[in-house]
């Protein structure tokens, strides 16, 4: 199946036109033709299915053949991270954690932050690119910026945690039973948070977890903590 996304398709659209660079990516690269059938996605559950009718550089149309509304996962994760200097690596983080299924991702910063400053837009075409790689129907939001403080003290998720390396009393992240079907993750800066930021969430009922004994660079905790998560979250469920 070759998924493309574009917020303006509804359910019950006839045909559907790409924009020119679509357009020109169908016919020059994928070298579609007419008569093939091709998927597009609003991002928010829905599977659009055509049959290409026109296939040119300029103009691509596909006309209506079904559609489908997926219903979100009532079980979500989302992921409060501090970006790391280099973006390459925070791309590829994001890139990962969208193939995952995780619902939201919220930049933070932190004491320790290396980098304050992100380019949101190019987070979004890097999810993007993510979602239709994975064929998913539901795009993870990309928020803006926060600081630590204010989000942890703002967060409305059931279940809140904190991954850092200070030593203090920690619970291993996959002995941690879950509770309810919204959790948050917290992954600090290369330097960790700092103890003021551990202790101010812990005041605010975060629990503090481990991801093992060995020490982790920012991207590789942030997609092992999301992936632990998902993994007890599909345990959780299939007991």
């Amino acid at each position: 199946m070759t998924l493309f996304y574009d917020t303006t398709i509804e359910a019950n659209a006839q045909e559907f036109i790409f924009n020119r660079e679509e357009s020109k990516h169908i016919a020059k690269v994928l070298r579609k033709s007419s008569g093939e059938m091709i998927t597009v996605t609003n991002g928010r559950g829905l599977e659009w299915i055509g049959k290409l009718s026109v296939v040119t550089p300029n103009k691509t149309i596909a006309q209506f053949e079904n559609a489908l509304q997926h219903k979100a996962s009532q079980k979500q994760i989302h992921l409060a991270i501090a970006p790391t200097k280099n973006n390459n690596r925070m791309e590829w983080l994001l890139e990962k954690l969208t193939e995952l299924g995780i619902a939201s991702i919220t930049p933070l910063k932190c004491d320790h932050s290396e980098r304050k400053v992100i380019k949101k837009e190019r987070f979004e075409k890097i999810i993007i690119a993510g979602l239709k790689q994975a064929q998913h129907f539901f795009l993870p939001k990309m928020n803006e910026m926060k600081g630590f403080k204010e989000f942890v003290k703002t967060n409305k998720a059931n279940q809140t945690f904190i991954a850092h390396c200070e030593n203090q009393p920690k619970k291993q992240l996959i002995e941690v039973p879950l509770k309810g079907n919204h959790l948050c993750l917290l992954i600090g800066p290369e330097g960790d948070f700092s103890p003021s930021e551990i202790n101010y969430a812990l005041e605010h009922d975060y629990t503090p977890v481990s991801l093992g004994l060995q020490r982790f660079r920012t991207e590789t905790a942030g997609l092992l903590g999301c992936h632990t998560l998902f993994i007890k979250q599909q345990q959780k469920t299939i007991l």
